[in-house]
């Protein structure tokens, strides 16, 4: 019993030694030179995206790496430029990459090859389902199906019966599990929803967006209730609610928000505003990148930044003077 105690005792120090100098080489050996870390996120006109622009820089700075921010101009063509971002990115040897798996059909294979030429990859905001196969460090973001059975229970607290989820990203997993959760929770509440899809060429135009929302509500009178998933949508469907002469009948509610969701949640126009950080989905997207480089060492499993309710009792909260940088409310 003895000899075999000393035996695992002596094992264990071996093993733990081991370790000790693989991580001491790997940390020498990044530490030899400026770590490179570059991100592919959203388009920078989105103020949400602004916010993970700060966390990343921000986390940068703190951790002394070099970090470049990259991003499609716009919407039109989102699946195709992430593509060409990720490829463009890896081929110039970073350390690390932290992106954003907003098209899976277009960014995974790119993420792979990433992986495969042994640049270490964190993927923030959309990808919960598939990180790990991908052969990512870890995942940074919220749990999308929970924030839309989140939503779905705060508009049936309000009295709500019938919803309608407006997903104006349609295949991105994020947006689809925030639809599918909000559908599932009005179910299990004793109410009802569907799923309006919105084209991406639709982003630039948001006349378009509003004429879409306001002809659901025209066909299907007993929609009471409108989820939107981003800050922009929620004001084109404010603005088709009073466009219908329906404030009275439909309570509109949304993910992420802008300075103008905030002031409508602040004056009883929007009911309420489910926060997924970006600012700390890239803030420590970079941090666990960069540690894990420097240190060996990361997160295990998903690290979680939402879903963070605000409403009309803790708005103030976000609207304090110098806080919308971190919070994108711009």
């Amino acid at each position: 019993m003895t000899r075999g105690r000393r035996a695992f005792r002596s094992l264990f120090t071996c093993l733990a030694s081991a370790a000790a100098i693989a991580g001491a080489v790997h940390a020498a050996e990044a530490q030899d030179r400026p770590l490179k870390i570059i991100a592919v996120l959203g388009p920078l006109g989105d103020p949400f995206f602004s916010a993970m622009e700060k966390g990343a820089k921000d986390a940068a700075k703190a951790s002394n790496v070099e970090f470049e921010y990259t991003a499609p101009n716009g919407f039109d063509n989102l699946a195709q430029d992430l593509a060409r971002l990720i490829d463009v990115g890896a081929a110039r040897r970073p350390d690390a990459m932290v992106i954003g798996n907003f098209i899976p059909d277009a960014e995974n294979e790119g993420i792979r090859a990433a992986v495969a030429a042994g640049i270490k990859v964190v993927i923030v905001n959309t990808g919960s389902g598939n990180w790990s196969e991908l052969g990512a460090v870890s995942y940074v973001g919220e749990d999308a199906t929970a924030t839309g059975r989140k939503a779905a229970e705060l508009h049936l607290a309000n009295g709500a019966k019938s919803g309608l989820c407006v997903n104006h990203v349609p295949g991105n997993p994020g947006t689809e599990s925030r639809c599918s959760g909000f559908k599932a929770g009005m179910e299990a509440g004793g109410g009802r929803a569907k799923v309006l899809s919105l084209p991406y060429s639709s982003q630039g135009n948001p006349q378009q967006i509003v004429q879409a929302i306001a002809g659901e509500l025209m066909s299907d009178r007993s929609v009471d209730a409108l989820y939107t998933l981003g800050s922009g949508i929620a004001a084109n469907a404010l603005q088709a609610v009073e466009d219908n002469d329906a404030a009275a009948r439909v309570k509109v509610g949304t993910s992420d928000f802008s300075r103008q969701t905030l002031e409508a949640l602040r004056d009883g126009k929007l009911a309420f505003d489910l926060d997924q950080q970006p600012y700390l989905q890239a803030y420590y997207g970079v941090q666990i990148a960069a540690q894990y480089l420097k240190y060996g060492m990361h997160p295990i499993g998903v690290v979680t930044t939402g879903p963070l309710t605000i409403t009309k009792d803790n708005v103030g909260e976000a609207l304090k003077p110098g806080v919308s940088p971190y919070r994108g409310a711009m």
